[in-house]
């Protein structure tokens, strides 16, 4: 009796923990698992606590991934590092992927102002390959970076 007693403060401790990192900011249930795990608590009382917390909304995979998509699209990052990124978190590739802009305009449109905010214009081939390398380190795919220097390199003129 006195175990189970124990047992549900516990699990009210866990719960109260979980709410109050969820109140700071969204979370996933990796890294929810993860930070209570640290605090000491037991992988089954863990494990309960997030499925509570899931069946009553207060942890949503898909509200976390919508706003790390768009803090991430911000800071100027694509949809190939944006993804690898997401996985880190836990995301699986169908909430990342219905989160993520599916115009290539939208992406070519951010390649562009990154080109124009990072790099001057040039012709140079040596200076194109390195915005390539850049973007591709951002995420960006080849094709699009390539559509993206030629619009840029067509305006320019």
């Amino acid at each position: 009796m006195v175990y189970k007693v124990k047992a549900l403060e516990i699990d009210k401790d866990i719960h109260q923990i979980a709410l109050d990192y969820l109140a700071r900011r969204e979370h996933t249930r990796l890294t929810l698992r993860e930070k209570l795990m640290q605090k000491g608590f037991s992988h089954q009382s863990v494990e309960n606590v997030l499925d509570s917390l899931i069946q009553h909304g207060f942890l949503n995979e898909e509200r976390f991934c919508e706003a790390f998509v768009q803090k991430r699209i911000k800071k100027g990052y694509g949809p190939v590092r944006i993804t690898a990124e997401g996985h880190q978190y836990g995301l699986n590739k169908e909430i990342i992927f219905s989160q993520l802009p599916q115009d290539e305009e939208f992406w070519l449109a951010i390649i562009k102002k990154i080109l124009e905010k990072k790099f001057r214009f040039s012709h140079l081939q040596k200076e194109q390959l390195q915005q390539i390398r850049y973007l591709q380190h951002r995420g960006f795919k080849l094709d699009q970076i390539k559509a993206a220097q030629k619009i840029y390199l067509h305006q320019a003129k």
